[in-house]
């Protein structure tokens, strides 16, 4: 019985502290439409406020192009296989 209470009990405090690690902080300006990392240059030495990533993409905010080069191009290939998707099923209609 010891053994599963300990054993919950690491189990619990290994998935907060994973769930915290993934929980990626970025940083806002007052008037920005982007949100940034903290040592980005678009950012530094201007008030910003600290969220995480996900409520940021909820709000609307867009990533920076210094900062989040994977994510601008995870969301150009989408949009890109989206298009070729697209004209494919033009090209069917077409035929028929």
């Amino acid at each position: 019985m010891l053994k599963k209470l300990v054993l919950t009990g690491l189990c619990i405090m290994f998935l907060a502290t994973t769930t915290a690690a993934f929980a990626e902080s970025v940083y806002v300006t007052e008037n920005g439409s982007k949100y940034h990392k903290e040592d980005c240059r678009f950012i530094k030495n201007r008030e910003s406020q600290e969220m995480k990533k996900a409520d940021a993409v909820t709000a609307g905010y867009a990533p920076c192009s210094r900062c989040f080069k994977e994510d601008l191009s995870k969301s150009d290939s989408k949009k890109s296989q989206k298009a070729v998707s697209k004209k494919d099923s033009k090209k069917t209609e077409n035929k028929s």
